[in-house]
C-alpha cells in the first residue's frame, strides 16, 4: 500500500475523529478509503448517467429528425399529450398483469 500524505481542513479533520471516536472506523485511513471509495462510486454511477443521458439525447434527436414526434401546442395539447400517456402507461400495467 502506498503511503500519502495530504492536509485537511479542521471541519474534516475532526469529522474524520468522530468517525474514529464513534467506533465506525478504527484508524483515519479507514475513514479516508471509505470516502474515496464513495466518491468513486458517485463518479461511476455520474458517468453512467451522463452516458444513459447522452443515448436519450441521440435517439431522440434521430427520432425528430426521421418526423416521430407529436407536437404539442398550449394547456389543451399538454393534457391530451398526457392523457394519452397516462393511458399507454395503463395498457402496458394491464398487459403485464396479464
Amino acid at each position: 500500500m502506498t503511503g500519502r500524505n495530504f492536509s485537511l481542513t479542521d471541519r474534516l479533520s475532526d469529522f474524520i475523529d468522530q468517525q474514529v471516536e464513534h467506533g465506525r472506523h478504527q484508524n483515519a485511513s479507514e475513514v479516508v478509503r471509505e470516502a474515496l471509495r464513495r466518491y468513486q462510486d458517485d463518479l461511476e454511477a455520474e458517468q453512467a448517467s451522463l452516458a444513459a443521458i447522452g443515448a436519450i439525447a441521440r435517439n431522440g434527436i434521430v427520432a425528430v429528425e426521421q418526423g416521430d414526434f407529436r407536437l404539442v401546442q398550449g394547456e389543451e395539447g399538454r393534457r391530451d399529450l398526457l392523457a394519452d400517456l397516462n393511458r399507454r402507461a395503463a395498457m402496458r400495467a394491464a398487459a403485464r398483469r396479464g
